[in-house]
């Protein structure tokens, strides 16, 4: 392994152990540590599934970006920006406010299905758009234009729901890696790897699609069933991060780009291991933050993620600007 990676797993130690062993309301530090059963209730049932979906969080969203933005060519692309995460956002509004007959027990099945196939959809929407387009800009600007068509229809179901729903919805969509439970990490793990499993697969058929299409074609890549591959892996790792944590904005936009900036390298083996790392230790920043702000206020982490990742989106579209 190289060096950079092993300062990235060191970073995401480093945060693990600080973020779990912060103090909660009077306790002192790593106060798991003593004999408290209060204590290891706290670690067992708070701390060890918000630092798991923490780094699940930011290691799916950043390669997600990473993939969309090698298979559109566009340094711009992300799950939250070209429409993928408003897609899951409003199949979900659809799933809780939209229907009497889901059943509010089953939330963890219907909710991480409905995100899946809303960004599903948007992908698919997002990929034939982007056979026609292709500015860069142009792209951006059309998937902030199905995000707000679709936060509209989102609006109208708010509406026309129940009070209980809209709560339950509004809740949600605030964005929360407070949510999962201990025992949902298993299932969270199985759609997980199978995820990061088959972006890995899709290593060559990716460094031959920075080249262009023509010589990946040229090199013998499927490229047709690499898109398909591409946007379904997307769709399952955004649509579970969307499902048990709401919607997060900007990781899978800027974390790839500070990865390509890092790392001089077209390979995607080593890409994807250090924008997973490098998005997970971001998330797990903001989980630290989150704790060290709760005496104050009480921090969504789609808010906190998008003061962070805003002014960058920003600096990376007036570069893009000057480059055209």
């Amino acid at each position: 392994m190289e060096k950079k990676h092993l300062i990235f797993l060191g970073l995401i130690a480093l945060l693990v152990i600080v973020t779990v062993g912060y103090p909660h309301g009077n306790d002192s530090w790593f106060s798991f540590l003593y004999p408290d059963k209060n204590a290891w209730k706290i670690f067992i049932i708070y701390r060890i599934p918000e630092v798991f979906i923490s780094i699940i969080a930011g290691f799916s969203l950043s390669i997600s970006g990473l993939l969309l933005q090698t298979l559109l060519n566009n340094p711009l692309a992300g799950p939250s920006i070209l429409g993928l995460t408003s897609g899951a956002h409003f199949l979900v509004a659809l799933t809780l406010m939209g229907s009497s007959i889901v059943n509010f027990e089953m939330f963890e099945w219907g909710i991480t299905l409905s995100a899946t196939v809303g960004a599903l959809i948007f992908g698919i929407i997002i990929l034939v758009i982007s056979l026609r387009i292709r500015s860069i800009l142009s792209l951006l600007l059309v998937g902030i234009m199905l995000g707000t068509f679709v936060s509209a229809l989102t609006n109208i179901l708010v509406i026309r729901a129940e009070a209980y729903s809209v709560k339950v919805f509004s809740i949600w969509s605030m964005g929360s890696i407070q949510q999962v439970s201990i025992e949902q990490i298993p299932f969270i793990s199985f759609i997980f790897f199978s995820g990061v499993v088959f972006a890995f697969f899709s290593v060559k058929p990716l460094n031959a699609l920075v080249l262009g299409e023509k010589s990946a074609k040229v090199l013998g890549v499927n490229v047709k069933k690499t898109r398909w591959q591409i946007i379904l892996i997307v769709s399952l790792l955004t649509g579970l991060v969307t499902a048990y944590c709401g919607p997060i904005s900007f990781v899978g936009l800027i974390v790839p780009n500070l990865v390509r900036i890092y790392y001089k390298t077209a390979n995607h083996f080593h890409l994807l291991i250090a924008s997973g790392l490098l998005g997970a230790c971001f998330l797990l920043f903001c989980a630290l933050l989150i704790r060290v702000f709760e005496p104050i206020i009480m921090l969504p982490i789609n808010s906190l993620t998008a003061l962070i990742g805003a002014p960058v989106v920003l600096l990376l579209l007036i570069k893009n600007i000057r480059n055209a």
